[in-house]
């Protein structure tokens, strides 16, 4: 029995390091706060590296088929060259629920915590036929 017991508050022992060992979700500059903004979506837009800010880094080493977002400048910074929010994954909260996108993109013209997002995600925080939407959003966990 004390063997058992020796393996089970050994194994419980790291079980309680694992979570700070882990690392935490790429997060660029844009820490952990959550953003207030509008998101708005366009249509055809789809992740092709001809057409995103972004290059292929180690934070974004090939574009995702599908929930993508383009950054507002004012957190991107400069749309001629690829940013440290490139790659970085975003929960977006709008009056219809909540996805997960990954910032390939800038977009000019909008203010801090505002994105642009591609049509299926914007469909699932909010409605089509409004094309806006008020959103909430972070750094996915």
């Amino acid at each position: 029995m004390r063997v058992s017991y020796a393996i089970f508050a050994a194994s419980a022992a790291m079980l309680a390091l694992a979570p700070s060992a882990m690392a935490a979700p790429y997060s660029g500059n844009l820490g952990t706060a959550t953003y207030q903004g509008v998101a708005k979506y366009t249509t055809g837009y789809t992740a092709d590296w001809d057409d995103v800010a972004c290059e292929k880094s180690a934070n974004l080493p090939s574009l995702p088929k599908g929930n993508i977002a383009a950054l507002n400048l004012a957190q991107y910074g400069s749309e001629h060259s690829s940013s440290v929010n490139c790659g970085v994954v975003v929960q977006v909260t709008g009056p219809k629920g909540t996805v997960k996108v990954q910032i390939v993109d800038a977009v000019g013209g909008q203010k801090k915590g505002d994105l642009i997002l591609s049509k299926d995600a914007f469909a699932k925080i909010g409605t089509i036929d409004n094309g806006i939407e008020k959103i909430t959003w972070s750094v996915a966990p």
